[in-house]
């Protein structure tokens, strides 16, 4: 038995020994698979804030830090207007300045004038209370802003009573009607508020929900808190700023938000308080080598003399205030700051560096 088995693998080694010999034996390559590179997940870019500036004056100091910080600035809204009371406008010689002119098509910047009623209520009252005036003066800014090819116009009549409010987002709702027929743009500067209608006369002359819903720009003047008629204290508490823009984020579209930036301080007496630019807050310090301190808010403060209290800010506030802000409402549109001219120069390169 063990013999025929001997046999018959003997029989399957030679056959298998001759089919091997008889022809090729084909190996089939299994193919090794490339390495997958794994691609790092493309960051979401940080958002790139507008950034427009209030200008009262086009010489000196003022020109200057607009032509040095041009990478900053996409707006510049010069005070070249005041209401009259027939609707007609009372104008700045400096309006259309060549000099301006020029620079802003070199260094690319709009020109958005504005219009301010020097807190004089009874001008815009007898404009926007009366139809014909206040067409007539509608007609008036127009006209102006096509003369000159402005971008736009921005209106900062500040001070109004409640019972402006009505006619007062008429006269906004006809003026932006007609500025977009123009392909313009319209701007507005608002007193801060942390709900509807307010809490004083000129919050509540202003319909939030109304105006955001026709203009192009709303900036909200978020500086003030403590102002030159109450003692001294924070310009602009981080929690009040934040509650005012929570507010508003409920009532106008973020993307047309403007966050309002002092760059002005303010030395008080008692509860009187001058605002005063940087630069002069820093002959002062020359001058009396106070000790300097940090409110809460990251605001520089200090004493000196007879019973004087500055607070001001610098680019380490604003820098604390940018990062605070803009985490809590990273949607907004940008920035507006009071004023262009007499700040601290490091504000920009902060500026640069957080909204940019």
């Amino acid at each position: 038995m063990f013999s025929h088995i001997k046999y018959v693998l003997l029989f399957v080694c030679l056959f298998l020994f001759i089919g091997c010999q008889g022809g090729e034996v084909v190996e089939t390559a299994v193919p090794t698979p490339e390495p997958t590179a794994t691609s790092a997940p493309t960051p979401t870019p940080e958002p790139t804030y507008a950034v427009s500036v209030w200008a009262s004056n086009i010489r000196g100091q003022t020109r200057q830090a607009i032509r040095d910080n041009i990478d900053a600035i996409d707006e510049v809204n010069f005070v070249w207007y005041s209401p009259l009371i027939d609707g007609t406008l009372r104008i700045s010689p400096s309006v259309g300045d060549e000099d301006v002119m020029a620079d802003a098509a070199e260094l690319g910047y709009a020109i958005v004038p504005t219009i301010h009623n020097n807190f004089d209520r009874d001008i815009v009252a007898a404009i926007i209370h009366d139809d014909e005036i206040r067409q007539l003066h509608v007609r008036t800014i127009v006209d102006e802003v096509l003369k000159h090819d402005f971008a736009g116009i921005d209106i900062d009549y500040e001070g109004l009573w409640a019972e402006d409010r009505s006619m007062f987002t008429l006269f906004m709702e006809e003026l932006s009607e007609a500025m977009h027929a123009e392909g313009k743009i319209v701007s507005m500067a608002l007193h801060a508020k942390t709900e509807e209608p307010g809490t004083w006369e000129a919050q509540e002359a202003q319909d939030w929900a109304a105006l955001g819903a026709v203009v192009d720009e709303f900036k909200i003047m978020t500086y003030d808190y403590h102002n030159g008629l109450t003692e001294p204290g924070s310009i602009a508490p981080f929690d009040w700023v934040d509650e005012v823009l929570t507010f508003a984020a409920t009532v106008v579209p973020p993307e047309k938000t403007y966050m309002g930036i002092h760059f002005y301080g303010r030395d008080w007496v008692g509860s009187v308080g001058e605002a005063k630019e940087w630069i002069a807050i820093q002959s002062t310090i020359l001058r009396y080598e106070p000790e300097i301190t940090r409110d809460e808010f990251d605001e520089a403060v200090f004493t000196y003399g007879s019973g004087h209290t500055v607070h001001f800010p610098d680019a380490k506030s604003l820098q604390s205030r940018l990062e605070t802000i803009m985490e809590k409402h990273p949607d907004i549109a940008g920035i507006a700051i009071w004023r262009v001219g007499g700040e601290d120069p490091e504000n920009w390169r902060v500026i640069a560096n957080e909204l940019k």
